[in-house]
């Protein structure tokens, strides 16, 4: 099946639903620019019965529609909470690789070592 598709595309698709009042709160810049970086050519992948697919947002779709909800459509309330969480999965993140590195060294070490003996 071919199943060519970007970011940009499935976004642009998605804002083309939202009603008059959600797509006037996000600039037109940003429409501009979200239309000039999608795919033309995207082809869908169909089943067996030649129906369309259903298949799941890209990451970076998810990425950018939830920076456009956070930036344009958010409620004060909401942006607090969303900043807030990703702050909170920042510090994650930055613990993981953390830990990963200490990991990394101990392990290291202990293979330097054996190499020793």
């Amino acid at each position: 099946m071919n199943n060519r598709r970007n970011a940009y595309t499935e976004v642009y698709i998605i804002l083309k639903d939202l009603n008059e009042e959600e797509s006037n709160k996000i600039p037109s810049e940003v429409i501009k620019a979200i239309d000039e970086n999608r795919n033309k050519e995207y082809i869908f992948e169909l089943n067996d019965e030649l129906e369309l697919k259903e298949h799941t947002l890209l990451p970076e779709t998810k990425a950018i529609l939830f920076n456009l909800f956070r930036d344009y459509l958010a409620t004060s309330e909401q942006k607090e909470k969303i900043i807030k969480m990703q702050n909170e999965e920042r510090d994650k993140i930055e613990l993981n690789k953390q830990q990963n590195y200490i990991t990394d060294v101990f392990v290291n070490k202990r293979q330097n070592s054996k190499k020793l003996l």
